[in-house]
C-alpha cells in the first residue's frame, strides 16, 4: 500500500514522523510556518512554506489564517494521485493544531481521498496554551464528517522522538505487510477497511517470539504510545496478522477493547501485527487534557491577583527642583462632531 499512500506532515513535529516515513518510501509533503522547524529535517523533499509567515506562536487561528493564504498548498494535495492521506501534526501547538483540522475538513468535501490523522497530544508538564490548543483542536477533529481512523499519540510515554520513531514503524509495519498463508490472510482491502473507519486507531507489532495474548493486550491497553483506550468497549474491527500458525486467541483482546463488527486474522508474518479500529476517541484522556488546563488556567489568574499593583507613587520630596517649576497646563482638544456623535452610538 505503499504507492498509494502519501503523508502529509504539518509543524515541527508532524513532520518529524512524516521524514521518517519518507524515508520509508512513501510520498511526503511537509508543511511549516516556521524556516526553524524546516531546517530541522534536511534533506526533506517536497517541503511547504506557509509563504507570508514565520511561526504561528501557537495561535491555531492565525495558523488558519495562514493556510487561507496559501490555498495552492490544499489544491496540491487533494490532486495527489494517492487515495489514502495521512495528515500527522501535534494537536498542541499552532501551525499543526490550526491547519490539519481545516485541511482534513477540505480534502474530504473535495475529493473521495481516505483522510486519517496522526495526533499527538501533549505530556501533563506543557504548558497552559499547548493543552487548550489540543483540546479545542480534538473538537474539531470529532465534528469532522467523513474523518477516517485517528491515532491518538500520547507524549506521556516517554521521549518524543522513540514515540514518533515507533509511531511510523507501526504504521508502515501493518500497511505494507503481505505476508501469505493456507490459514489466511489480511488483505489490502481489508486494511483499507479499518483505515477509513472514524474513530481510534491502535496497533501493537510484536516479534514471533514475544506475541502472546496477554502482550498483545498489555501492548494495546497499558504499554503503548497511545492515549489511554475510552473504556466503552465500542469497537468496529480487529486485524490480527500472526507470527505463527497457532495464532492469537482474539476472544482475549475482544475482552478488553470490546466486540468488533469484524476480525481481520492472517498467519505467516515474520511478526505479529494488531490493529483496532473504530474505537471511540479517548474522552477520558482528552477531559483529563481540559483539566489540566484549567488547573494551570486558575494557577495564572490567583498569581495575577495576588500580583502588586502595578503603579509607582509620586516623588514629592520638599523643595525639590520639580516643585518650583510652573506647572503644565495641558490644552484640551476640542472633539469633532464624529467623535461626538460616536459618544451617543450605544
Amino acid at each position: 500500500m505503499v504507492n498509494d499512500v502519501a503523508i502529509v506532515g504539518i509543524g515541527g513535529a508532524g513532520t518529524n514522523i512524516a521524514f521518517c516515513l519518507e524515508g520509508m518510501g512513501y510520498k511526503t509533503i511537509h508543511i511549516n510556518s516556521s524556516t526553524q522547524d524546516e531546517s530541522a529535517i534536511k534533506g526533506a523533499k517536497n517541503i511547504r512554506h506557509l509563504k507570508g509567515f514565520n511561526g504561528c506562536a501557537g495561535n491555531r487561528r492565525l495558523a488558519e489564517r495562514a493556510l487561507a493564504e496559501n490555498m495552492d498548498i490544499v489544491d496540491e494535495i487533494i490532486n495527489l494521485k494517492e487515495s489514502i492521506i495521512y495528515i500527522v501534526f501535534s494537536s498542541s501547538g499552532g501551525t499543526g493544531s490550526g491547519v490539519a483540522p481545516a485541511l482534513a475538513d477540505m480534502i474530504i468535501e473535495e475529493s473521495d481521498k481516505i483522510v486519517c490523522c496522526i495526533v499527538i497530544l501533549p505530556d501533563k508538564t506543557e504548558d497552559y496554551d499547548f493543552h487548550v490548543n489540543s483540546y479545542k483542536c480534538c473538537q474539531e477533529l470529532l465534528e469532522i464528517d467523513g474523518l477516517g481512523s485517528v491515532m491518538f499519540l500520547d507524549n506521556n510515554f516517554g521521549k518524543k522522538q522513540t514515540i514518533n520513531s515507533i509511531c511510523a514503524k507501526m504504521l508502515n509495519a501493518f500497511l505494507v505487510n503481505n505476508s501469505v498463508s493456507e490459514y489466511g490472510n489480511v488483505d489490502e482491502q481489508e486494511k483499507r477497511t479499518m483505515i477509513a473507519t472514524h474513530g481510534s486507531f491502535v496497533l501493537s507489532v510484536l516479534g514471533a517470539e514475544k506475541a502472546s495474548s496477554a502482550k498483545i493486550v498489555e501492548m494495546l491497553t497499558t504499554n503503548n504510545i497511545f492515549a489511554p483506550l475510552q473504556k466503552d468497549n465500542k469497537c468496529e474491527y480487529i486485524s490480527i496478522i500472526n507470527s505463527s500458525n497457532k495464532g492469537i486467541k482474539k476472544e482475549e483482546i475482544i475482552s478488553v477493547v470490546g466486540t468488533p463488527r469484524r476480525t481481520f486474522e492472517g498467519y505467516g508474518s515474520d511478526s505479529t501485527i494488531t490493529a483496532v479500529a473504530g474505537l471511540s476517541f479517548p474522552f477520558d484522556h482528552l477531559n483529563n487534557i481540559k483539566a489540566i488546563a484549567k488547573e494551570k488556567h486558575d494557577a495564572r489568574m490567583n498569581a495575577i491577583k495576588a500580583a502588586p499593583t502595578a503603579k509607582l507613587d509620586d516623588i514629592d520630596f520638599e523643595g525639590s527642583e520639580e516643585e518650583t517649576k510652573e506647572p503644565v497646563k495641558k490644552e484640551v482638544k476640542k472633539q469633532s462632531r464624529r467623535e461626538l456623535l460616536k459618544m451617543l452610538q450605544k
